[in-house]
């Protein structure tokens, strides 16, 4: 089981955890609407990258469960956790109930019926909040919609197997500070990494771990997306470049493993464009020291054997989706990777 590691925080990273932050706490208030019981203050995120059997098992207090489903241009769940303690007081204020009430509630741990239906629009603002801080940073339809269901965490209800993204997560933990001397708290918000490195285009860097790069031009930017959600990892990170010859200018990037040009269809003979193109790679010695993967939308063996006469041994037939990905685990040895 993978160990939970540090993110190293970015301006624009930060930039998103604040808006999270800040539409979470002035939402809570909003809703509150009493100047008299003071603010819930929460503290500011810290990021950490763990797959979700480490956060399961370090993490055991008896805490709210609420799932955020995602569809359309992402597929997948997001998980909020708010410690119980902090529920049944969101729950209680909610609800109006005396000071003396809500203190008994807190003492016993109650959250009854009517406290999980007064939380369960705390859930539909968490959906808000995201959809809005989602939309500075990406023009993709990421449909949200709220799964309370009135989850109690730990249970037997909610297995490793619940949880259905198959990858690492983004966790932001913070302490939310109650009203009423009702204390602090922790709350944690869980994203998949590929929602928040690919689609929101967060680059994530680890604290003490410089993973192998592979360097991934495609004229079709989906296919790099497909392939940043298929091979990052904490050991491998596929940086995109925007044209083919930029792959030149980033020949000097720390821990670079392999290229990977993806062309649309070649024309036989090559013409000019395609022919000063290829050239230029076999010109620069740095290049032709690092193992590549070229092809073509419509790659067969005699257009790839021309390209091999012309001295780039990394010309390929074979399919960049399917078969990419494999070859660049021959090069990167990604334990994360399952046989």
């Amino acid at each position: 089981m993978e160990k939970p590691v540090r993110i190293v925080t970015t301006e624009k990273m930060r930039d998103f955890n604040e808006k999270v932050r800040n539409g979470l706490e002035h939402a809570l208030n909003f809703m509150l609407a009493s100047e008299d019981m003071g603010k819930v203050i929460l503290g500011a995120f810290e990021p950490f990258l763990m797959p979700i059997e480490t956060y399961l098992s370090a993490y055991k207090k008896k805490s709210v469960l609420v799932k955020i489903h995602s569809d359309k241009a992402f597929e997948g769940q997001l998980y909020w956790f708010f410690e119980m303690k902090s529920a049944v007081v969101l729950g209680g204020l909610l609800r109006m109930l005396p000071p003396s009430a809500l203190a008994e509630k807190v003492d016993k741990g109650d959250f009854d019926a009517s406290d999980q239906d007064a939380f369960g629009e705390v859930g539909n603002q968490l959906c808000g909040i995201l959809d809005r801080a989602f939309r500075t940073l990406t023009h993709k339809d990421i449909h949200l919609k709220m799964d309370f269901n009135r989850k109690i965490y730990p249970d037997e209800s909610i297995k490793l197997e619940t949880f259905v993204n198959l990858e690492e997560y983004v966790v932001l933990l913070s302490d939310v500070t109650m009203p009423l001397g009702h204390g602090k708290q922790k709350l944690t918000l869980l994203l998949p990494r590929t929602l928040y490195e690919v689609l929101l285009n967060l680059e994530l860097a680890l604290d003490g771990i410089t993973p192998k790069v592979l360097l991934v031009y495609s004229w079709n930017s989906e296919r790099v997306e497909h392939m940043q959600a298929k091979l990052n990892s904490r050991y491998t990170k596929v940086v995109k470049v925007d044209r083919p010859e930029d792959v030149l200018e980033r020949l000097s990037t720390p821990n670079l493993t392999a290229i990977a040009i993806d062309l649309p269809a070649l024309n036989l003979p090559l013409n000019h464009a395609e022919s000063l193109l290829f050239k230029r790679f076999m010109a620069n010695r740095s290049f032709m020291r690092v193992p590549l993967f070229l092809t073509c939308d419509n790659a067969n063996e005699e257009a790839m054997k021309e390209v091999r006469q012309m001295g780039l041994g990394g010309a390929t037939k074979n399919s960049f989706l399917a078969d990419f990905p494999p070859w660049a685990q021959a090069f990167t040895h990604d334990p994360s990777v399952k046989a």
